[in-house]
């Protein structure tokens, strides 16, 4: 039953946003064209920038996890091959992660355990960041629980604290070594830091867009779409993620417009992972190896 659901449900999603394409199909193409070219340029950049501060978060955590030999260009080749895996379908970011960084760093990469336990933290961040999405998209809509956000915000603190206390159990296990950066003041400040950073980029491209099709920009409004975007994000819906969200965000306010959004943001999610891509493979071919290999060594307190 679980099978079922797990492809009934992305089915359905996809169904709505497909149905939408048929029967407004018109609209929808207006409402798209009218939108300013400046809108897809600076969305596609905001975008940009949110994944490189992503890969930088990811880094942080590898450092802690003992792979601060592993250089720069490397780790951004692994995530821009992730970027564009999660473009298709989002489950398949981590594996293809996973798998590029073994690939590309060769014997300096950390064990794929290890790499996997690295993304924990980094989603527990986002997890806390959701949480403050939520409080502040309630007052626009009535149907997320006043309560909730500071549920899920206290579960994700419970949940690193856990996190903490496990690598401080079990820090002489290798596998233990991907949350290591729990245990660092420094390099845990910065993880926070960055997270908080990316979300504000992804703010930024949201108000961008919404503005350039007239809808509602108050923050509030801004911070529901985020949050619905993340939980509609956790389908297997790859490039429908962006309609299928702001469709259910601010549908009541415009529907075919809300898609029409929603379509934007996933062409400069693909237009920005693509730029990303063909960066990162140009500064692996033309970087001098003096710059590939000057990665940071992980800190020597990091398992204090």
């Amino acid at each position: 039953m679980r099978k079922t659901l797990s492809r009934l449900v992305p089915l359905a999603g996809l169904a709505v946003v497909g149905y939408l394409l048929w029967t407004h199909g018109d609209a929808l193409l207006a409402a798209i064209v009218s939108v300013p070219a400046w809108v897809i340029v600076a969305a596609t950049l905001a975008h940009l920038l949110t994944l490189v501060l992503r890969t930088e978060a990811w880094r942080t955590t590898l450092r802690a996890a003992g792979a601060g030999r592993v250089d720069h260009p490397t780790v951004h080749a692994a995530n821009a091959g992730a970027f564009l895996a999660g473009t298709v379908q989002g489950q398949a970011a981590l594996p293809a992660r996973v798998a590029l960084l073994r690939r590309f760093g060769g014997e300096e990469a950390p064990a794929a355990s290890q790499i996997a336990l690295a993304d924990a933290p980094i989603v527990m961040f986002e997890v806390c960041a959701s949480a403050v999405l939520a409080a502040i998209g309630s007052t626009a809509v009535g149907t997320i629980p006043a309560w909730s956000p500071w549920a899920m915000l206290a579960g994700a603190f419970a949940v690193l604290a856990a996190l903490r206390l496990l690598y401080g159990r079990f820090r002489g296990h290798k596998l233990a070594a991907g949350l290591g950066v729990l245990a660092h003041p420094g390099l845990r400040n910065r993880l926070a830091l960055v997270v908080a950073a990316f979300t504000a980029m992804a703010f930024l491209r949201t108000l961008i867009v919404l503005g350039g099709f007239d809808l509602p920009t108050d923050p509030a409004h801004v911070c529901l779409v985020l949050f619905t975007m993340g939980a509609v994000g956790l389908l297997p819906l790859g490039v429908g993620t962006g309609p299928a969200a702001t469709a259910a965000a601010l549908g009541s306010t415009n529907l075919v417009t809300a898609t029409a959004a929603g379509t934007v943001v996933s062409a400069c999610t693909i237009l920005a992972v693509l730029a990303y891509a063909a960066a990162v493979s140009a500064w692996r071919r033309w970087a001098p190896e003096s710059v590939a290999a000057g990665a940071e060594p992980v800190a020597a307190s990091a398992g204090q």
